[in-house]
């Protein structure tokens, strides 16, 4: 009997640590996301960018409706007032940038923030774990804001173009990508 409680004992404490381990990086996305963006979604790209954190021992995000807000004026302002062209915030004036920033463009309708997310980690294949450079954060920056040690928040928004393409923007707090850093 004592051997059987011991292994019961053994048993709910695994299954307790799992739950803890798998609840540490799985955040829960509020039903109103702050953006176009479904919370189905939200969450499917939350998971998506807390799993390649946790590969590399970068903390989980958290969902930001605040930062989601701001994505969602932006893929807004790209979807309408500059003809749907991928382009970053300015470093000033009134879209000025105040937060780290990936951007996605795709020529159909039903493109998702996991496609985005998915497209921003594909640079993973380039970055070869040293600091950024004028050399290198080009090819690798997407990758590299999703898994910034130091980032604890993201939000991300969706617009569609006249010509029917999606603009996916992502928000992130605090911004990532220092030169002269490494990622994680």
């Amino acid at each position: 009997m004592l051997a059987m409680t011991s292994k019961l004992t053994n048993y709910f404490f695994l299954v307790s640590l799992q739950l803890f381990s798998v609840s540490a990086f799985s955040q829960k996305v509020p039903s109103s996301t702050g953006s176009k963006v479904s919370q189905e979604d939200a969450q499917a790209a939350l998971n998506f960018h807390n799993k390649v954190r946790k590969d590399v021992g970068s903390p989980p995000l958290e969902w930001s409706v605040e930062l989601s807000k701001y994505a969602q004026a932006w893929a807004d302002h790209l979807a309408k007032d500059n003809n749907c062209k991928m382009q970053h915030r300015p470093h000033e004036g009134k879209w000025k940038q105040i937060h780290g920033e990936n951007i996605f463009w795709g020529s159909a309708s039903d493109y998702n923030t996991q496609d985005a997310s998915e497209s921003w980690y594909s640079e993973i294949k380039d970055y070869k774990h040293g600091p950024l450079t004028n050399s290198n954060w080009y090819n690798t920056g997407h990758y590299t804001q999703i898994v910034w040690k130091n980032t604890t928040k993201v939000g991300i928004a969706q617009a569609t173009c006249p010509t029917g393409a999606i603009i996916i923007v992502g928000n992130y707090d605090p911004p990532g990508n220092y030169m002269g850093e490494k990622a994680y």
